[in-house]
């Protein structure tokens, strides 16, 4: 009797435990910045078969994670305020302006473009007539990049989207160089994305945000 109720109850602690991982990890899943939609879907479908849950509380834990998701969003929007505030506090009023400025011109898509441009000019030893073509089709990309950018906020930038951006870019590029030159675009583009994906020592890179993106962006 004695080793039946035992077994017993492992099983309810076994059971206890086997909830409080899985809602764990479901719930570590969401608290990522680019936490991925589908995956985190599929998760709580097998929590529901596996711990037979019902309608009702499958609701409940996907308000719980909206709300906790909210919440991080905001915390981190506040702490990202508060550091630029610190900042500000440190500028001179001159350097505050340069760097809104800087900033400002950063993000505008013609600068970005245009030096873009100029690069590959030398690069891919672009006519004049094509180096206007190249800058109209990056201004155009990167707008719509930008935009897609903006719309996500603290959301990963959705993956599709962006592949068709970029695929409809190079589409355009193709047909405005040569073969030669499209081939060594690519080649360009292929050493830069190895060497932004190395850091020291041939370890990953970490990803960091910069002003000088990859050549596929």
């Amino acid at each position: 009797m004695k080793i039946i109720q035992k077994f017993a109850l492992l099983s309810v602690l076994f059971s206890t435990l086997f909830f409080a991982f899985s809602i764990s990890t479901f719930a570590q899943d969401h608290e990522g910045r680019h936490g991925k939609h589908h995956n985190h879907e599929q998760r709580l479908e097998k929590m529901k078969t596996e711990l037979g849950l019902s309608d009702a509380q499958v609701e409940q834990i996907k308000a719980l994670h909206e709300k906790k998701r909210e919440q991080d969003k905001a915390e981190r929007k506040a702490n990202r305020e508060k550091f630029k505030a610190e900042v500000d506090k440190i500028l001179t009023p001159e350097q505050r302006k340069k760097a809104e400025a800087l900033q400002a011109e950063r993000k505008d898509p013609n600068n970005r473009a245009e030096k873009r441009v100029e690069k590959w000019k030398t690069e891919l030893s672009l006519s004049d007539a094509q180096a206007t073509k190249v800058k109209t089709a990056l201004v155009t990309k990167m707008t719509k990049m930008q935009a897609l950018r903006e719309a996500a906020g603290d959301e990963k930038v959705d993956k599709t989207e962006r592949k068709a951006i970029k695929t409809a870019f190079e589409t355009e590029l193709k047909s405005i160089l040569s073969a030669e030159q499209f081939t060594k675009y690519e080649q360009l583009k292929a050493e830069k994305k190895a060497k932004h994906g190395k850091g020291k020592k041939g370890q990953p890179k970490r990803e960091l945000k910069d002003t000088n993106p990859p050549m596929d962006r």
